[in-house]
């Protein structure tokens, strides 16, 4: 076998990364876009010890699964690891990824939208060119629309890429339900938005992380409660899917005396709980997000909810119903596991956007048992998956 040569394969299985796998003399060949149970011609683009890479040449028989890809800078970008394929396909192979890993036999995935979801999106600029960073890369992707996005961002996007960007480094848009804040990074001190208002209705707009028009934040209206979003303070992408997501955690936590939310960022996760809890603790180690959950603490009219800037050596042992814990891709830290097999807490939900370190934190909570998992297909189109799990403590 060598790079540039072609083979006839038939493909045997898929991978969440949007691949087919073939076999050749039992060897693995990973193809960018395959299905399972296509036959392909294809081409080696690289070979490893264990396995090669290879690209589509012709498509000899295709799967039923397979759809016309709408994005013309899908190969480009990177971003998608599933244009090509139907939504019930995608969720199939998202769901068999997760069974297999946990050794469960879940058969749902939960989500409420495929496209225009996202609603925040970070563009960078290079050589008066603005997009996004190619995958693994910092090459530029110029593109018309995304398939992702709020059209509210592919708007302003495409008003961006239409002016001069010599001094402009970055552009980050959120948005809201109602309302749209921009963060500029520049090399310029000023930035003119008066043409930028004329054509968008913008809330908030901050150059270099300081406000330069409009309100300090913008607010997100989650069923009766109320949220504020800073520049940088972390807030799901997807809108729709964060409430199914979180009334799953409802359902798991169910009502007790006292929650702990430890990385609550925020605070959404427990001030979307307030009702159900006569007391909470937030903590989390960004005193921005802090700041920012105490914001919405206070213009919910919470009186049973508090937030503290610090790690789980705050919260001591206190006797908790219920810990949640919503830790970044990298996990829980060593402190935060300690704490929780010394809690004696009769019950942890984790919210996990990687189900690898999942696992791994999983097996380190050996006073836990795994009870119950719901998989929530977040990020549509991409390789990425939510995972809400419930432990039960070993008594």
């Amino acid at each position: 076998m060598k790079v540039n040569s072609t083979y006839i394969v038939d493909v045997v299985d898929d991978d969440i990364n949007g691949n087919g796998i073939a076999r050749i003399d039992n060897f693995v060949i990973f193809i960018s876009s395959a299905l399972k149970g296509e036959k392909l011609k294809i081409e080696i683009t690289n070979i490893k010890k264990r396995y090669a890479t290879a690209k589509i040449i012709e498509i000899i028989k295709s799967s039923n699964d397979r759809i016309n890809i709408k994005c013309s800078k899908y190969k480009d970008c990177g971003g998608c690891s599933f244009l090509h394929i139907n939504n019930n396909y995608e969720d199939k192979i998202k769901i068999n990824y997760i069974n297999k890993l946990f050794n469960i036999n879940e058969n749902k995935i939960y989500s409420d939208s495929e496209y225009n979801y996202r609603n925040k999106a970070t563009f960078h600029v290079n050589n008066n060119i603005i997009g996004y960073y190619s995958e693994n890369s910092h090459k530029i992707v110029s593109f018309d629309k995304c398939l992702l996005l709020d059209e509210r961002i592919n708007n302003i996007y495409n008003y961006f890429k239409n002016i001069d960007l010599k001094d402009i480094n970055e552009v980050i848009v959120r948005t809201t339900k109602s309302d749209i804040m921009i963060s500029i990074k520049s090399n310029n001190k000023i930035f003119d938005y008066n043409d930028l208002l004329k054509y968008y209705n913008i809330n908030s707009i901050y150059l270099n992380n300081k406000l330069i028009y409009g309100e300090k934040y913008i607010i997100e209206n989650i069923n009766d409660k109320k949220y504020v979003i800073f520049p940088d303070a972390f807030f799901q992408v997807n809108r729709e899917n964060m409430i199914i997501m979180y009334d799953i955690v409802k359902l798991f936590a169910s009502k007790g005396d006292k929650l702990l939310d430890l990385y609550c960022g925020t605070g959404t996760i427990g001030i979307y709980l307030s009702d159900n809890y006569n007391s909470i603790l937030g903590i989390d180690i960004n005193n921005s997000s802090i700041e920012c959950a105490n914001i919405n603490a206070s213009i919910n009219m919470l009186n049973n909810i508090k937030f503290i800037a610090g790690d789980s050596k705050i919260a001591k042992t206190d006797n908790y119903d219920t810990i949640i814990v919503d830790p970044p891709r990298v996990g829980l830290s060593k402190e935060v596991i300690n704490y929780i097999n010394n809690s004696k807490c009769k019950k942890i939900i984790y919210i996990s956007c990687n189900p690898n370190t999942l696992k791994k934190d999983l097996e380190l909570l050996n006073n836990y048992s795994l009870e119950d998992l719901k998989i929530i297909n977040m990020f549509n189109k991409t390789k990425h998956v939510e995972c809400v799990s419930l432990l039960k403590y070993r008594s």
